[in-house]
């Protein structure tokens, strides 16, 4: 188990680099040109996998903590005790974490795919895991909760959030013209806000605690959706006159 959570991890590690660069390509580039759908693509399938080996190697973490996060190291009993009482709901977090990036990455290319149709989208296989996100995000909200840490309770939210929006999209009888055009631009944005807090809240954060310690690291963790909502909220007025989403309602 240790050796399959170690090779995920560096899979994980190498391509979530990867994205966090890539993620701004299909931001930036001409909607619609050759960069920006491949760019789109590649960061698609990227995602995928990220989120794929995220929740894969929680779910070992989960099975066996000890093993998987204690392993050789020289540590008392009373000192693995302590150590799990935020290790472990703090595993239940990127396994939500992880699974919002799936979510959000595969809605963005649903919409694309489906654009109108989004009887195409009205099935478990898409919606299951959307569905899944409900119990996982109350779970983890009532974890952050038990042992204070507001990190787990903001992004319980933003889950609950993210499953709502996504299923009123696409169960809601009627949509905008091209309303999947934001939709597809603010799933993409979403996926984005979940690999970069997944970067400061677990591999950056030992980069970033000689500037901000102890309980300022919370402003590392929050600068992803932060700036991310805000990017959200320019642009997608921008695009809504751009593309012409009016405001009245429209066929399915």
């Amino acid at each position: 188990m240790l050796v399959i959570h170690t090779t995920l991890l560096y899979l994980h590690i190498a391509l979530g680099a990867i994205a966090l660069l890539l993620f701004w390509l299909p931001i930036v580039a001409r909607k619609g040109g050759k960069l920006h759908i491949a760019a789109g693509k590649a960061f698609y399938t990227i995602m995928l996998v990220v989120a794929g080996s995220g929740i894969i190697m929680t779910l070992i973490g989960l099975a066996d903590p000890v093993g998987i996060y204690i392993n050789s190291r020289q540590l008392t009993p009373e000192q693995i005790e302590s150590m799990m009482l935020w290790r472990i709901p703090f595993t239940y977090f990127l396994l939500l974490l992880s699974l919002l990036t799936w979510v959000t990455v595969r809605h963005a290319i649903g919409v694309l795919r489906a654009k109108a149709n989004r009887i195409m989208l009205r099935n478990w296989r898409y919606q299951g895991p959307v569905f899944m996100m409900f119990p996982v995000a109350l779970f983890v909200g009532w974890q952050g909760i038990s042992i204070a840490m507001p990190l787990l309770i903001i992004f319980a939210v933003v889950s609950l959030i993210s499953a709502t929006t996504i299923s009123t999209y696409v169960y809601r009888a009627e949509i905008k013209p091209r309303a999947w055009i934001i939709e597809h631009f603010s799933a993409m944005v979403g996926a984005g806000i979940a690999v970069y807090t997944a970067f400061f809240a677990a591999g950056g954060r030992r980069l970033l605690s000689q500037w901000l310690p102890g309980e300022w690291q919370i402003v590392s963790w929050l600068a992803a959706p932060v700036i991310g909502l805000t990017i959200l909220a320019t642009l997608s007025g921008y695009y809504k006159r751009k593309y012409k989403v009016q405001h009245n309602k429209a066929l399915q």
